[in-house]
């Protein structure tokens, strides 16, 4: 039997930076400025996560670059 729900790890911020490989200053730059950027979720009064699958989903919708195209 197949489940259709995605898994449910939460992870926290240093685990969101290192996947997506930016520094602190430019998460919380993306959490303010990018719209469709992922909502993190809290559990307590100082604590957040976000969903893990949330972040894998952002980071296959990145724009695809043709590193080595003709953008000139």
């Amino acid at each position: 039997m197949s489940n259709s729900q995605p898994d449910l790890q939460l992870i926290d911020r240093w685990e969101v930076v290192r996947m997506l490989g930016i520094s602190e200053s430019t998460l919380e730059r993306k959490q303010v400025e990018e719209e469709h950027f992922p909502a993190p979720r809290r559990l307590g009064t100082r604590t957040v996560r976000w969903l893990k699958h949330e972040v894998e989903h952002y980071i296959l919708g990145l724009e695809v670059v043709d590193y080595f195209g003709d953008d000139a």
